[in-house]
């Protein structure tokens, strides 16, 4: 019988290969059975293939001293995530319209190193992912729903940066140029908000 050690070094060796499929993901990170984390969520969300593609690149890389993979699929973690989609991966890319649809999140991993511009690495895709996740004491609806982020008018994320939230023409922003256009996809530990734009900075 598999022990867990085993399983978790074998996920590991898979990750530094860079060759870990959609569904091993699922299944080493993943939750509670019929209890979603948002690991299970982002795999199983057509659109955000490209945001699941950078955390394996990532982790394949050893870009952090922790796997992301393994954070978003803890179920005892309290997290809230914003979580880029496809498009917004494709404005920040400079990638026409469309370019992503139909891809797998193994067929992005495999292209994304390629797609970054000229002079940019993983690091700075390691850098750009922990601008979307935060770690509050409590993700739930009274903490970390949209309305909640709202009342309380900024979100710190995991990398000290700390964003306004504020009402825009097209609903909640995140660091004023950002719009939530899927929020409060709640999970076993913690909170999905859908993001229309990748953040890379503050905008002071």
């Amino acid at each position: 019988m598999i022990t867990k050690t085993q399983t978790i070094h074998a996920t590991f060796v898979a990750l530094a290969l860079m060759l870990l499929s959609t569904t091993t993901l699922a299944a080493n990170y993943g939750g509670l059975r019929g209890v979603p984390t948002i690991l299970d969520k982002l795999v199983a969300t057509d659109g955000a293939q490209a945001l699941g593609a950078a955390v394996l690149v990532v982790d394949g890389a050893e870009a952090l001293p922790f796997s992301l993979a393994e954070l978003l699929g803890d179920k005892r973690e309290e997290l809230v995530l914003l979580a880029p989609t496809n498009t917004a991966f494709e404005k920040l890319l400079n990638l026409d319209a469309g370019t992503l649809d139909g891809m797998s999140i193994d067929d992005i991993q495999r292209e994304l190193p390629f797609l970054l511009p000229p002079g940019l690495g993983v690091e700075d895709v390691a850098a750009v992912l922990l601008k979307h996740a935060a770690l509050p004491r409590k993700a739930n609806r009274f903490t970390a729903s949209e309305r909640a982020l709202l009342a309380k008018g900024e979100l710190e994320v995991a990398d000290e940066s700390v964003f306004p939230v504020s009402v825009g023409n097209a609903g909640i922003r995140i660091n004023y140029e950002t719009s939530i256009i899927e929020p409060n996809v709640f999970v076993r530990n913690g909170v999905i908000h859908f993001i229309d734009t990748v953040i890379t900075d503050s905008e002071d």
